[in-house]
């Protein structure tokens, strides 16, 4: 609504114009009154009208007085005189003050009404071309930025005094912050809904400009260099405009003297982002020039093998040392990291992994069904950060253990013997053992040799051979216990059965006499 100031001398009159018209159906709203001149030019500084209807003769200083006085300081106001006096020199004075209209008194309602339509109309049309004007700006600045935030500015154009005049008053400093905002459930509006919160803020202090940059929201920072607390500052305020359901990444450059030297600094800050899981999240990273062309490790040429992690890993959980599940768990990760960092590679080489560990574990152990641990592969391709991802996975792998080891806390011998008596048909060996229970093998092999009064590959070889007995009692052919027990050759097998038993395995088939 347009303000009006009503200027009279007499209560009446005052009183009388304020319902003498529709003044809302015409656009307007009567917001104050005076009673002279000089109460009029304070009002005027206190209300900011956006048009006077003001009477010629009154004490003090009069309207003309009065209009000469606003006009010092406001040209764009609008007059309409009031007067009893049908004088050619009032008028001819009144022109001079770009005065809208001169009516006399008695008032006439419908001329009145015509000068108010007519001056409602001026006002509306002013409004409706700053208003395009003002957005036409915005997109203009807009589309500028974002040619600028993405290294596609020309030369020319990045100092001309066009983009500068857009930007407002110079600054000291510049500086370019890309934001990535991202939630599971995908809005469409989400980026819009941020970016105008984010202009609230920015753009109120005075700080910068907020313009789009797909898939990115920009801000350009004048004066505001992301150091210290305002750093933490600037994080506050995005995760405010992103609330509690939306995260973000976002990634800066270091602060420039002139606007054209952020050209140089879309590439780092763009390929950073790109590097986003890898990233922490909820957090502003500082983009640097001199390692902007990676955006992930290349790929080593050697052979990551993802059975060997997983059964180290497996290992450290069927003993049930969370130490070990920790150490083992970094391991893995910066094995498959040092292969490939890329966000596929890594949750599907962990994916690998997982599932591994999860079919022995449920192998061996009925308290495991993988069916519902299979959530835990699930999740991690739902992990917009490998920080996050990784610390999920360990505090699964944490319950996992609980789930297989509910055993009673025994000494490390009697869990090594439990560790064989599970394990036989595998390719273990002390130096294995040592590592898993963080011995020196040597000191181990001491150690097993006084508690069980048998070497340790002596020990393992007597279990197989037990193992293998029952295995060829209940049917089994010869090749296939070989295999079974742990022994990949079955000549091989041959000779430690006949070494420790003294016959050959057949002997022990179902149906052989003694």
């Amino acid at each position: 609504m347009h303000k009006v100031l009503i200027v009279d001398d007499e209560p009446m009159i005052r009183e009388g114009l304020k319902t003498l018209i529709d003044w809302n159906k015409n656009g307007f709203t009567v917001v104050g009154v005076a009673s002279n001149g000089r109460e009029a030019v304070e009002k005027q500084t206190e209300l900011s009208p956006d048009l006077i209807l003001i009477d010629i003769r009154m004490p003090f200083m009069d309207g003309l007085q009065a209009i000469e006085e606003i006009r010092k300081t406001n040209s764009t106001c609008h007059f309409l005189i009031l007067s009893g006096y049908a004088d050619f020199n009032y008028a001819k004075k009144a022109i001079t003050h770009n005065v809208d209209g001169y009516i006399l008194k008695p008032i006439d309602e419908d001329e009145l009404e015509s000068y108010v339509e007519r001056i409602s109309a001026e006002l509306r049309k002013k409004s409706e071309t700053q208003v395009n004007s003002k957005q036409t700006a915005v997109l203009l600045r807009d589309e500028l930025l974002q040619q600028l935030s993405a290294g596609k500015l020309e030369q020319e154009t990045a100092s001309s005094a066009e983009l500068l005049s857009l930007l407002g008053p110079s600054a000291k400093c510049y500086q370019l912050l890309l934001i990535e905002i991202y939630s599971r459930e995908h809005s469409l509006t989400m980026n819009a809904t941020a970016k105008k919160k984010l202009v609230d803020i920015i753009e109120e202090k005075r700080f910068g400009w907020v313009f789009s940059a797909e898939p990115f929201i920009g801000v350009l920072l004048k004066d505001y260099v992301l150091q210290n607390g305002s750093r933490e500052q600037m994080r506050g305020w995005i995760e405010e405009c992103c609330g509690t359901r939306v995260r973000f990444t976002a990634a800066a450059s270091e602060p420039v003297r002139e606007l054209s030297e952020l050209q140089a600094w879309a590439d780092p800050v763009h390929n950073l982002l790109k590097q986003r899981f890898m990233l922490q999240g909820q957090h502003i990273h500082l983009a640097s020039l001199y390692n902007s062309t990676a955006t992930a490790k290349p790929a080593q040429e050697d052979e990551l093998s993802i059975e060997n992690l997983a059964q180290r890993l497996y290992y450290m959980l069927d003993i049930g040392s969370r130490e070990g599940i920790d150490k083992a768990t970094l391991e893995a990760s910066e094995r498959i990291c040092e292969h490939d960092s890329s966000e596929q590679f890594v949750k599907s080489s962990w994916a690998q992994l997982l599932t591994s560990i999860l079919n022995k574990a449920a192998t061996a152990n009925p308290n495991v069904s993988v069916q519902d641990d299979l959530l835990m592969i699930t999740a991690l391709y739902l992990a917009h950060h490998y920080n996050e991802m990784l610390e999920q996975v360990q505090q699964r792998l944490f319950a996992l253990t609980e789930k297989i080891n509910r055993r009673d806390s025994t000494s490390v011998l009697k869990q090594m013997t439990d560790f064989i008596e599970r394990h036989y048909s595998e390719n273990i060996k002390l130096e294995t053992l040592a590592e898993l229970f963080n011995y020196n093998s040597s000191y181990l092999g001491k150690m097993f040799k006084n508690h069980t009064g048998e070497h340790f590959n002596t020990y393992l070889d007597q279990v197989r051979i037990q193992h293998a007995i029952e295995l060829l009692q209940e049917g089994f052919k010869v090749h296939q216990v070989s295999e079974r027990v742990g022994y990949a050759n079955v000549d091989y097998f041959h000779s430690k059965f006949k070494k420790y038993k003294g016959v050959s395995p057949s002997s022990f088939k179902s149906g052989s006499s003694k």
